[in-house]
């Protein structure tokens, strides 16, 4: 059996390129997968995130590593990589605060008449939005918090125009259901 261990980066490199041998970027991924995760977690001080992010890394350094020219170390190619994927995460964490806060204040608008109803509300629609999951949570935002078109949030997150309308149905529903049986509990 063929010992990818004793190959340089550069070589393994170029072997992936040549011919997508996934043994030779698993050799990759193993060099440097406990030090970007370090590197991650140690900026975001958050393990989860800090293993998404590695994850997506070597996801997406896998996809565009034919883009690879050597102009630099494969090292330093995959920690940029890393920090462009911790940066886009926070973007899209702060996007979603941000129509969190305005779905909130839309929603205590049009259906509260007192502070008690606004409160209650409130966080009766913070708990529904954490029964969904991050992909349902994100498109029930965009497209019914922000007013975004299906298109317009299909761009934004990179999704599937189909994969999106199937999950504003899932989080419609879950959240419907959920404020359902919140209202029949409050008005017992």
């Amino acid at each position: 059996m063929f010992e990818f261990k004793q190959l340089s980066d550069s070589q393994l490199v170029a072997l992936v390129q040549s011919t997508f041998d996934g043994n030779a970027y698993s050799e990759l991924v193993t060099r440097y997968q406990m030090s970007l995760f370090t590197f991650i977690y140690r900026y975001t001080d958050e393990k989860y995130l800090a293993e998404d992010i590695t994850q997506d890394t070597f996801i997406k350094a896998y996809e565009k590593i034919s883009h690879f020219k050597g102009q630099s170390q494969f090292k330093t190619w995959l920690f940029s990589i890393a920090y462009r994927e911790f940066l886009q995460s926070k973007r899209k964490e702060n996007a979603i605060q941000k129509l969190l806060s305005k779905f909130e204040q839309n929603t205590t608008q049009n259906h509260a008449s007192t502070l008690d109803n606004s409160i209650v509300t409130s966080i009766d629609v913070n708990n529904a939005l954490k029964q969904l999951s991050d992909n349902q949570k994100a498109v029930v935002l965009l497209c019914d918090a922000s007013g975004m078109s299906n298109n317009e949030a299909s761009t934004i997150l990179q999704m599937p125009l189909g994969s999106l309308k199937t999950y504003i149905k899932q989080g419609r529903s879950i959240m419907r259901k959920y404020l359902e049986y919140e209202e029949e509990g409050n008005n017992e």
